[in-house]
């Protein structure tokens, strides 16, 4: 089952129980993730797109809680943080990225900076989109100027 057709599945449980903010915050995810496969040809979106506009929400709701003060709001967007969550699968530890950052960098003949998209493809291809990229080019830059 596509993490799509769960969405859906979950959204009408979530309507039958009359759980409002998981209901609506489904709702409202699904048409955003079934815009990005429209826009791209006009069909069904794939998991990965989705898992990234899960990510885009739990973005956005990660910089409305560091400057929303007004406790309900607060809370509401705690939910939905956790909801969105439990659809995204789990992320690569520090040490698992940095362990295949250390394990690629040994094995290429060249360690300059270039080499950067070599090692950053490598964990692409091991996590997907299960690790903070923008960290991990950090120890990338840090693995191979050292």
């Amino acid at each position: 089952m596509s993490l799509l057709s769960q969405l859906k599945k979950d959204a009408l449980l979530a309507r039958k129980s009359a759980s409002a903010v998981r209901a609506t915050l489904l709702t409202t995810l699904i048409a955003e993730a079934e815009m990005v496969g429209k826009n791209a040809g006009n069909r069904e979106s794939s998991d990965e797109e989705v898992q990234g506009t899960i990510r885009k929400f739990l973005k956005n709701n990660q910089e409305a809680l560091a400057v929303i003060k007004d406790a309900e709001r607060r809370t509401v967007l705690q939910e939905e943080s956790f909801i969105l969550t439990g659809y995204l699968p789990p992320m690569a530890t520090e040490a698992d990225v940095r362990a295949l950052i250390a394990e690629t960098v040994a094995s290429l003949a060249d360690r300059s900076p270039k080499s950067m998209g070599v090692v950053m493809a490598a964990l692409k291809a091991k996590f997907g989109s299960g690790f903070d990229a923008r960290q991990a080019n950090a120890w990338v830059r840090e693995a191979l100027n050292g």
